[in-house]
């Protein structure tokens, strides 16, 4: 049940990734005058990242956008518009059963279409696939190296590849597609130790700019359907009475409590900048016990029992990884 509970949310939490991903929100200002009529081919690995944060969340584009990992493909409709103060993001999944997922600044609405019913999470902080919006560049490069390797067509863009090493074992690699026009991050792919792709997300068709509004706007009328918002109570893990230990370089984003399958869990969410985690602690049910939750792609997930409690790890890190940040939860005094 408890493994079950924590793979279906991650499996919702993706698709909110996603959109923060195409939009990063949170995004600091940062390019200075990168952007603004610097030469291309002088531009440092550093200042392509800048120009990455500031494409995605100011440019209005719409495109499909196709994830693979392994042999599972799937396609979602983008459609992006940036009003000069707040980003507005429309996320339709082409695949499974029908959802939409429609973004204004910090406020997501998953709509359910079968059961007429509207989910409503709000984040103060926006969780991205690259994250930029946890670090700058600064500070990924204390735990990253980011080298231009080289300069490819991609959907008949002219792109500049950078790759993203990190210098421990304990995360991934990226290597990164952008358009050298506009700055917008057209693929992605993350990396193993070996350098083998274990996800990879693209665009299949893109039009950047001259975006019709009416776009945004949902494929269904949600009058009269059930409206239901994520409850998310911010709160103090050390107060709760734990401890933890993330990996070098993992800031915490937020901790609160949400309600999880069969009663309410504590969640503390980290990121470097560019991976995530989450720790979710939750009372223990009878079968639970300590092991390691099926990889997905990039995603790892670890379940530890201690006492009336079960701690899971889940995040966009090696199995290792995420073994080792549950065995370091501890348990203290209030």
């Amino acid at each position: 049940m408890l493994r079950s509970a924590s793979l279906n949310w991650r499996g919702l939490c993706l698709a909110i990734l996603l959109l923060a991903f195409l939009s990063a929100t949170q995004a600091q200002e940062r390019a200075g005058g990168a952007a603004n009529g610097d030469s291309i081919d002088a531009r440092s690995p550093e200042q392509w990242l800048q120009i990455v944060q500031q494409a995605a969340r100011r440019l209005d584009y719409a495109g499909t956008m196709v994830y693979q990992q392994g042999a599972d493909v799937r396609m979602s409709r983008v459609v992006h518009v940036f009003d000069g103060q707040v980003s507005h993001e429309r996320l339709q999944p082409m695949d499974g059963r029908p959802r939409e997922f429609i973004r204004r600044a910090d406020e997501v609405k998953c709509l359910i279409p079968e059961a007429r019913r509207v989910v409503v999470e709000r984040k103060s902080r926006a969780e991205s696939f690259p994250g930029f919006t946890a670090a700058g560049p600064a500070e990924l490069l204390q735990h990253y190296s980011v080298r231009i390797i080289a300069r490819e067509r991609v959907g008949g863009l002219d792109c500049q590849v950078l790759e993203i090493q990190p210098n421990k074992s304990d995360r991934y690699g990226y290597r990164l597609w952008v358009d050298r026009a506009s700055g917008l991050l057209i693929r992605s792919q993350t990396l193993n130790e070996r350098g083998e792709a274990l996800e990879q997300m693209a665009f299949a068709d893109l039009r950047i700019g001259g975006i019709d509004r009416d776009q945004l706007k949902p494929s269904w009328s949600t009058d009269g359907w059930k409206v239901d918002e994520v409850a998310h109570r911010p709160i103090d893990l050390r107060e709760q009475g734990w401890r933890l230990v993330p990996p070098s370089g993992f800031r915490p984003l937020y901790a609160v409590r949400r309600p999880m399958a069969g009663g309410q869990a504590l969640q503390a969410v980290y990121s470097d900048g560019l991976a995530s985690l989450s720790v979710f602690i939750e009372p223990a049910s009878a079968s639970s016990s300590s092991e390691a939750l099926p990889q997905r792609g990039p995603i790892s997930g670890y379940v530890r029992r201690m006492g009336d409690s079960v701690v899971t790890v889940v995040g966009e890190i090696p199995a290792d990884t995420a073994r080792t940040v549950a065995q370091a939860v501890e348990h203290i005094d209030r």
